[in-house]
């Protein structure tokens, strides 16, 4: 079966095939219809190449895996979905050392 979704503005609105996101609903008294609320996650998918560095992301069953990060995302998403989600932004954080902080690229950690 191949899915579709269409993604729309009509106005100010989101619409999400053709319905706009969060139909009559408000909250606190503020409409709501038309928003699209998302969950920014910064190194939702990613992985550390950087020998350095890459041990800090160790899962405690054992060493850090950049598949099993993403699939644990993938799979995550259903419940942000249960709870009203309609959608994530993935951005790749360029940094030395997140989530730690910023250091100059000295190779030394922060």
């Amino acid at each position: 079966m191949i899915r579709k979704t269409l993604v729309s503005v009509q106005g100010d609105d989101f619409y999400i095939n053709e319905r706009p996101t969060y139909a009559g609903r408000t909250y606190n008294g503020w409409r709501i219809e038309g928003l699209l609320f998302n969950s920014r996650m910064v190194q939702g998918i990613f992985d550390d190449l950087n020998l350095a560095t890459c041990t800090l992301w160790a899962y405690p069953d054992g060493p850090w895996d950049p598949e099993r990060n993403t699939r644990a995302f993938v799979a995550a998403m259903p419940g942000g979905r249960a709870h009203g989600l309609l959608s994530f932004t993935l951005n790749l954080h360029g940094g030395c050392c997140p989530p730690r902080g910023y250091c100059a690229w000295t190779g030394q950690l922060a």
